[in-house]
């Protein structure tokens, strides 16, 4: 019973991931677990089509409410995420649309506007055409609404807020690990545009994706690379444009 368990345990990862995804997680797993700051970070790249229809029917949305939420509101105490990453995203311009029911609030979803400089690694994504596109990031739901209509409520409110505003795509990095919110996002439409590894070695990080600049090394906090985004081709081909290494 206990081989059984332990084989369980090694097989788990390539059975939910595939074998190529399976590997880099299993890496990664092992990485954390030295003492140096390691990593390995496997992120797809989406483009999510913004919906010029309401994304929930008016008997589910009938209780919901949204509303942006602005540096120094309550909301922002309840998000986990570390409070000088907050506070960077407020300073380099990214706004967050929270959903609520009945004044309870459900989730929330970031948007970068022309540009997003991720907190998880040294890399901006730009935006090729910011009138029509914006990145979206740290979508979350509360843990105790996953189980409603938490995901779709807080999308429905960020969709109309878009749509309001003329964008038409919205970018996101996601884990690749993370399969429950990759499949909500297929399932509304999301397509895959690239991907991105990064392997983080203490102070070091090498960066390889699918879009220009390909390859690029950072050991300073200074140091990005830059990767550009477009949205896809009209003919509905999923497409990226070239990006470029901003890197003093």
């Amino acid at each position: 019973m206990k081989n059984r368990t332990f084989w369980g345990r090694v097989a788990g990862p390539f059975k939910e991931f595939g074998a190529f995804a399976g590997s880099l997680y299993v890496v990664h797993r092992l990485l954390q677990a030295l003492p140096l700051r390691c990593a390995l970070q496997y992120f797809e790249l989406m483009a999510q089509p913004i919906s010029v229809k309401p994304l929930l029917p008016a008997g589910l949305a009938k209780n919901l409410s949204f509303r942006e939420v602005h540096e120094g509101d309550p909301e922002v105490a309840l998000m986990p995420a570390r409070e000088d990453i907050k506070a960077e995203r407020f300073r380099q311009g990214a706004r967050c649309l929270a959903a609520y029911r009945k004044e309870q609030l459900l989730g929330y979803l970031w948007m970068g506007f022309e540009r997003y400089r991720e907190d998880e690694a040294r890399c901006t994504f730009e935006l090729a055409a910011p009138a029509q596109s914006v990145f979206d990031f740290d979508f979350y739901v509360l843990p105790d609404q996953r189980m409603g209509i938490g995901f779709m409520a807080v999308w429905h409110g960020g969709s109309a807020f878009l749509q309001e505003r003329g964008v038409r795509w919205s970018f996101s990095r996601m884990t690749r690990y993370n399969t429950a919110s990759r499949r909500a996002h297929l399932r509304l439409g999301a397509r895959v545009v690239g991907a991105l590894w990064i392997l983080q070695v203490g102070v070091v990080e090498l960066t390889l994706a699918t879009l220009a600049p390909f390859v690029a090394l950072t050991w300073r906090p200074s140091q990005r690379v830059t990767l550009r985004l477009a949205p896809p081709d009209p003919d509905n081909a999923p497409t990226s444009s070239r990006g470029q290494s901003s890197m003093p």
